[in-house]
């Protein structure tokens, strides 16, 4: 009959919205700016034009998201998808990663393109399973772009990208190093 949730649940939500919300950030930022500096044309389009920060930041979400095997998903009912019934209480992998390479989607998915519009990539999820923090982390990787091109121009890999170590076992795959110089 009491609605309110008691004190240790509100706690654990709201701990489990500021991690999740900051190691994803943090992790997006530590893996999409090393694929910016990758290729120096890519840093200095957006220097040179700031207006593609925002489709940059959408193209780079799409581009390189979290690798691994996928969201396990439990169906609560019958399931047709491409012409086959999967049954409910099955378990099936979201490959988010697969999705957003989907040729029927992305024209040339494998070719990082900064302008690319529209981009209905599925980064954040979908549906009932579309990411709560997604306008905050958006709003937060614009800004950090802005401020990096704004105060460091001239940065730049301290090391070739192929010596970059991904780090593991948490919500994103990003590196567990970035050496930078400017």
């Amino acid at each position: 009959a009491d609605r309110r949730l008691p004190d240790g649940v509100l706690v654990q939500i709201a701990q489990g919205l500021v991690v999740s919300g900051h190691e994803t950030t943090s992790g997006a930022i530590a893996k999409l700016v090393p694929v910016l500096l990758d290729e120096r044309s890519r840093w200095q389009r957006l220097l040179d034009d700031r207006s593609l920060i925002r489709t940059a930041v959408e193209e780079l979400l799409r581009f390189d998201v979290n690798r691994g095997p996928g969201m396990p998903r439990y169906l609560t009912e019958d399931v047709e998808l491409g012409g086959e019934v999967i049954p409910k209480g099955s378990t099936t992998l979201s490959v988010i990663d697969a999705a957003n390479r989907d040729e029927r989607m992305f024209p040339d998915p494998d070719e990082l393109d900064l302008s690319r519009s529209p981009n209905r990539h599925l980064s954040f999820g979908a549906g009932s399973h579309y990411c709560l923090g997604q306008a905050l982390a958006r709003t937060e990787l614009q800004v950090t772009l802005e401020v990096l091109l704004e105060r460091l121009p001239g940065l730049a890999l301290a090391i070739p990208s192929a010596g970059l170590v991904r780090r593991g076992g948490l919500l994103t795959d990003a590196f567990e190093q970035v050496p930078v110089a400017w």
